[in-house]
């Protein structure tokens, strides 16, 4: 559990370097979810920086293409707002 954690900071501080992507392991509660396997990585996809208009495409094409390339594929996708702001995009892949 700990060594998990410490590779998921260090996960986050390498990848969240850029500002636009962090990294958070999935827990065993959510791995038990319908169609989402042991192996699943959450990714937090930041919408407030740039303020561009394509750049909330731009960063989840950025994210699938990373994840795809290492073997994952897409599950699922959820806004998050903070005061009515979109704030940005946590993206959940699996393993394949």
């Amino acid at each position: 559990m700990k060594s998990s954690f410490l590779a998921s900071l260090l996960l986050a501080a390498v990848l969240g370097a850029g500002g636009s992507i962090l990294v958070a392991h999935a827990g065993p509660a959510q791995a038990g979810t319908a169609g989402v396997s042991g192996d699943t990585v959450t990714v937090f996809v930041d919408a407030t920086l740039g303020f561009r208009k394509k750049h909330m495409a731009n960063q989840l094409t950025k994210s699938h293409a990373e994840y795809a390339a290492r073997g994952y594929r897409y599950v699922d996708m959820a806004p998050y707002n903070e005061n009515g702001d979109l704030v940005g995009f946590f993206v959940t892949y699996t393993k394949q």
